[in-house]
């Protein structure tokens, strides 16, 4: 008789695992510290996963939130790191949504331009608090995944920072803001300082104390109000 798994276990072993590879990086990390850290045993481990590259897939396709996650055959299999390449890529496309940038990038002068830039600042952060845990396991594991790290800051954090730039290079054109500074460097630099407020911030070594909502309203009415500033 097979041994009986647990509806909800697998959630409980992807967050243990995302949590280690976070923690000590995708080489150190081992089978063992993945149940220590979900409270189970290494045997129980493999019930779910096949082995600790099936542990980074799933870890990362359930941090991006994987639709074809819902009802996973189990152990999840190991596949090659090209294939988690794949899924990560998938998983991205899926979850980059942005209507307010994309909306604001093809529209008219806005009647009210802080309104307009508050919202996809608002977005952007919601975004990347939404994937802290995804960007933090990418880049804590980048070293280790060169494939990782080519698709999503060459591909993709490259592309959005660009389209961000895209959209404050031709409202500065407009003459809706006003820019004293390259609109793609501004918007490296603007994205970086939410990154930092919501992932980043919480690798310090001692890390802040003040609560989320007291995060996300600094970092974007700063970041809202200098890039409206002098408009």
């Amino acid at each position: 008789m097979g041994r009986h798994r647990s509806p909800g276990r697998l959630d409980q072993i992807a967050d243990a695992a995302t949590s280690v590879f976070i923690r000590h990086g995708f080489e150190p990390a081992r089978v063992a510290d993945v149940a220590r850290e979900a409270g189970v045993g290494p045997g129980t481990v493999y019930l779910y996963a096949e082995g600790k590259d099936a542990l980074f897939d799933l870890a990362v396709r359930r941090a991006f939130e994987d639709p074809t996650l819902l009802n996973p055959a189990l152990p999840h299999p190991a596949v090659t790191r090209a294939a988690t390449a794949d899924h990560l890529w998938r998983c991205l496309q899926n979850a980059a949504h942005f209507p307010m940038l994309w909306l604001a990038a093809e529209s008219p002068r806005p009647a009210e331009p802080r309104a307009e830039v508050h919202g996809i600042v608002e977005e952007l952060y919601g975004w990347l608090s939404r994937y802290a845990r995804g960007i933090q396991l990418v880049e804590r594991c980048a070293g280790d995944w060169p494939e990782i790290e080519r698709l999503f800051h060459r591909r993709f954090w490259r592309g959005g920072v660009r389209r961000v730039g895209d959209y404050l290079a031709r409202r500065s054109r407009e003459g809706v803001l006003v820019l004293r500074s390259d609109p793609h460097a501004v918007a490296h630099l603007a994205v970086e300082a939410l990154c930092w407020m919501a992932v980043r911030r919480h690798w310090v070594p001692d890390p802040p104390s003040f609560s989320e909502a007291a995060a996300a309203e600094a970092a974007v009415e700063l970041v809202a109000d200098a890039l409206t500033a002098g408009g």
